[in-house]
């Protein structure tokens, strides 16, 4: 089955070895389980630990008590910048890590948004045919669904992330 909107759309070789490199990469990350931020933040926490005052964590970075006071309880409440908590590090001679993590790995992930597609796509298709007396039968539409399924996922993931008519969006 082809689709005029997938005409086009395959990878070259290089654009999908690239993205396969990117992809091996990406899912090692999940392998990463980061622990669970202590309350107070990590700020406070490695200050604490290292038993060092928030007067002397300020004097390291050239700041106020006052104001390691403040960007403590900013991590806490989750509403510190990346370069704040870069900067704090620094003065705690400490490393920031940051990552995102995918929940699924990526090819879990593509695969379920062409299944969702192809469902989306296939759905109103088949209730035209039923209309119209001639709704294919089950195993029909499992192959055809699974030839869209396909055929999406070759296409490259502009193809996949875009918004349907029809489509169910939660």
């Amino acid at each position: 089955m082809k689709l005029p909107f997938l005409v086009n759309q395959k990878l070259t070789n290089v654009q999908a070895v690239v993205r396969k490199q990117i992809v091996e990469r990406i899912d090692k990350t999940m392998e990463l389980k980061a622990p669970t931020p202590p309350k107070a933040g990590w700020i406070r926490t490695i200050r604490e630990a290292l038993g060092m005052s928030g007067t002397q964590l300020g004097e390291r970075l050239n700041l106020t008590r006052n104001q390691i006071s403040i960007l403590e309880r900013k991590e806490a409440a989750g509403t510190i910048t990346l370069n704040q908590l870069q900067q704090i590090a620094e003065g705690l001679n400490a490393d920031l890590v940051y990552a995102v993590v995918p929940r699924k790995s990526i090819e879990e992930t593509l695969e379920d948004r062409a299944t969702e597609i192809a469902h989306s796509i296939l759905e109103m298709s088949h209730q035209n045919m039923f209309l119209e007396a001639q709704q294919l039968s089950k195993v029909k539409q499992h192959e055809s669904t699974q030839m869209l399924i396909n055929e999406l996922k070759n296409a490259g993931g502009k193809v996949l992330w875009r918004t349907y008519i029809g489509e169910n969006r939660k």
